[in-house]
């Protein structure tokens, strides 16, 4: 009888260790899945690239302009005042409502840039790196591959410890994708 109990001991043993191997299989794509959503996160947040930063500060500019000439009526300054055209060129109201605006409007558009372009600069600084809109992208679309190819792994291992009958507890957020698929 103690030989039947050892025997059994021991064949239990053996499937707790195989049971703890397929878990510890099964958390691989799971730690690798959480580092790459991680770095999913890190590349959507990363800056832009200077280029994309100059043509947005260009864009806010030509905007903040725009928005002051329809204020301004610089004309107003130059007719004569007996000429019965409308002499109040609205440069208070200008200034009050579109500061930014106006500036630009006298010509302070190069020293603007300059200073927005050294804050946007300095906001930069130490953020790491900074991705162009194609390469932003095409980063996110390899991470997504990755990400998938992670998920598809997991799935199969789950199956694999379910078919020799260890039960396995699915994420919470796997992909419906690959848990509904006949073939994986």
């Amino acid at each position: 009888m103690a030989k039947i109990m050892d025997r059994f001991a021991g064949i239990f043993d053996k499937q707790r260790r195989a049971a703890r191997e397929i878990a510890d299989a099964i958390e691989a794509p799971r730690v690798e899945l959480l580092a790459l959503q991680e770095r999913r996160r890190a590349v959507v947040a990363a800056p832009i690239s200077p280029s994309e930063i100059q043509a947005r500060i260009s864009k806010a500019l030509d905007e903040a302009e725009a928005d002051a000439r329809g204020l301004f009526h610089p004309g107003a300054l130059t007719a004569p005042l007996d000429s019965g055209a409308v002499t109040d060129s609205r440069l208070a109201e200008a200034f009050a409502a579109k500061p930014l605006g106006m500036m630009l409007v006298l010509g302070f558009r190069d020293e603007i840039a300059e200073a927005v372009t050294a804050a946007a600069e300095k906001e930069v600084a130490g953020l790491g790196r900074v991705y162009g809109a194609v390469e932003r992208a095409a980063e996110l679309a390899r991470i997504d591959a990755d990400i998938r190819e992670a998920e598809r792994r997991e799935e199969q291992l789950c199956r694999l410890a379910e078919e020799v009958g260890i039960s396995v507890s699915r994420r919470a957020d796997a992909s419906m994708e690959f848990i509904l698929a006949e073939d994986l």
